[in-house]
């Protein structure tokens, strides 16, 4: 008997990238709004869609393809959603979609057709938290991301700080090996308790002071 194996955490960078949505419900426009953010090229397959799918396309952000499933529609995409209300269109899209090389994200069933699943996140700028049960428990993983929606916005603020430090010690320090140990020492115990505190000023000077003393010893 064939079992589920553990999921392999990995992040799609979309940008670019032709993305299919078949379905054009409540669901499908979720699956729409994370890939338009994630910068993908939307087309939506569905020969009736919610009001927020009609303004993508009204606005220019979404092709729409009003009419029933077919394979030809998925030409070129190189992941598609199977969001439909019904099981056997999801499942066709699905076998299509593979056949062509594209990744399947199955938002209903049949569900066990997914190459991957897309776990509840928190996104603050470039903070991004996920969370996911493996399908076990989908109820706790929206449980678990109310309580990261706090940790986003203690944690992003500080990101935002850290960015132009990062390119400073990618000049300062020329091995990967020199740059993990400062960043050990720079985020220390003491510096993420300030940051916890919403002391961000202490907090970085705290790691300036640490760039300084590499900036000596080079």
């Amino acid at each position: 008997m064939k079992t589920k194996g553990l999921s392999y955490p990995a992040l799609l960078w979309m940008t670019g990238k032709r993305a299919c949505v078949v379905g054009g419900g409540r669901v499908a426009l979720h699956r729409v709004e994370a890939l338009l953010e994630a910068g993908a090229l939307v087309r939506v397959v569905a020969p009736e869609a919610v009001e927020g799918i009609e303004k993508f396309v009204e606005m220019g952000k979404v092709k729409w393809h009003k009419e029933p499933f077919a394979a030809s529609m998925l030409q070129g995409a190189s992941f598609v959603v199977c969001a439909t209300s019904d099981p056997d269109v999801n499942r066709r899209a699905a076998w299509a979609a593979k056949s062509m090389g594209a990744l399947v994200n199955m938002a209903a069933p049949p569900l066990e057709l997914s190459d991957f699943t897309v776990p509840a996140s928190v996104r603050r700028g470039e903070l991004l938290f996920t969370v996911s049960t493996g399908g076990a428990c989908p109820e706790l993983s929206r449980r678990i991301r109310g309580d990261l929606e706090s940790l986003g916005d203690i944690y992003a603020p500080w990101l935002e700080k850290l960015v132009p430090i990062r390119e400073e010690i990618k000049e300062l320090l020329s091995s990967s090996e020199e740059r993990r140990a400062f960043w050990r020492e720079a985020l220390s115990a003491e510096v993420m308790e300030l940051v916890r505190e919403g002391n961000l000023g202490k907090a970085e000077e705290l790691v300036r002071n640490a760039v300084n003393r590499s900036r000596a010893e080079s």
